[in-house]
């Protein structure tokens, strides 16, 4: 297969640029929170759901991004049909574990802004012993729940020429085969309920802030401006994260339909799909390191 420059070139120097940045960002965050650890800022266990999300969207972007550029250059694939299923699954399992990750960042910070005087408050100090059990079982929902697709995920050749296929660049997937529309439909419904959950506790925040921000007006407290302001500071950087996420990943199921609608004129859609898959895990891993920074500079968690 050669490579079409006039068509090609443009699109793969972009996802080639969006994968090594991606890379470089959350590779870069990871050492930030490693270097917390060893310099003895250990009062910080959120750093371990940041560092979750830093590694999952490490294999978002590699498992995203490479098998596409390299199909875009005109790289022979070489897998066979059991080869395609885990590359789809090694793609669907850190989205989905990214999402729940970055809900559960968003519960956890919900958790540590709630009022010390409110009844919520001894939440505080049980979230953060359950952090680490939190973040297993979301890996092992995570894994589980993407096997199950794995299972069901039949079909799949190595090929991009298909009359009935819907074709995802490196491989052709049955348009006729209900257990793929079965999935796809499974997972939009578990993208909707996590950012669900994600848009309640991103209310919830706003609306502590709101409260902080009308006593602030009345309380000329120096100690209290210094405790709560990186705290603040990080849950507004959160609630960008959440934005993020909606903004580049809820219309994802729409350009799953175009896939399916389009059938072998779904190039530009295969393009718009991989764009906004990798602009995520890349731009979300600068979000990261300022909220890590705020975390590091606030001490949020006691």
């Amino acid at each position: 297969m050669k490579l079409n420059w006039k068509t090609l070139t443009i699109p793969s120097i972009v996802f080639l640029q969006l994968t090594g940045i991606g890379i470089l960002g959350n590779c870069f965050l990871l050492f930030l929170c490693r270097f917390h650890f060893l310099t003895g800022n250990r009062n910080q266990p959120i750093h371990l759901i940041i560092i979750s999300l830093a590694f999952s969207n490490i294999l978002l972007v590699l498992f995203r991004g490479i098998p596409t550029v390299t199909k875009m250059w005109g790289v022979p694939c070489l897998l066979d049909g059991l080869g395609i299923r885990i590359i789809t699954y090694l793609q669907r399992f850190p989205r989905g574990l990214s999402l729940s990750i970055a809900c559960l960042l968003t519960a956890f910070q919900a958790i540590i802004l709630t009022p010390q005087s409110s009844m919520w408050a001894e939440l505080r100090t049980r979230a953060i012993k359950c952090i680490i059990p939190c973040i297993l079982l979301v890996w092992i929902f995570s894994m589980l729940i993407n096997i199950i697709g794995f299972l069901f995920l039949t079909n799949l050749k190595n090929t991009t020429e298909s009359k009935d296929g819907c074709n995802f660049g490196y491989g052709i997937l049955d348009l006729y085969n209900t257990d793929h529309l079965t999935i796809t439909f499974a997972t939009f419904v578990h993208d909707t309920l996590f950012v669900c959950l994600m848009a309640g506790f991103s209310g919830y925040m706003v609306f502590i802030l709101y409260r902080h921000n009308q006593q602030i007006k009345y309380i000329h407290s120096t100690s209290l401006s210094q405790k709560t302001t990186h705290e603040v500071r990080a849950t507004k950087v959160i609630l960008l994260l959440v934005g993020t996420f909606v903004i580049l990943n809820m219309p994802s199921p729409i350009f799953i339909l175009g896939l399916f609608y389009f059938k072998e004129s779904n190039t530009w859609v295969r393009h718009v799909s991989t764009l906004l898959s990798l602009c995520y895990p890349t731009v979300s891993s600068f979000i990261l390191i300022s909220i890590d920074t705020q975390m590091s500079k606030g001490c949020c968690i006691h």
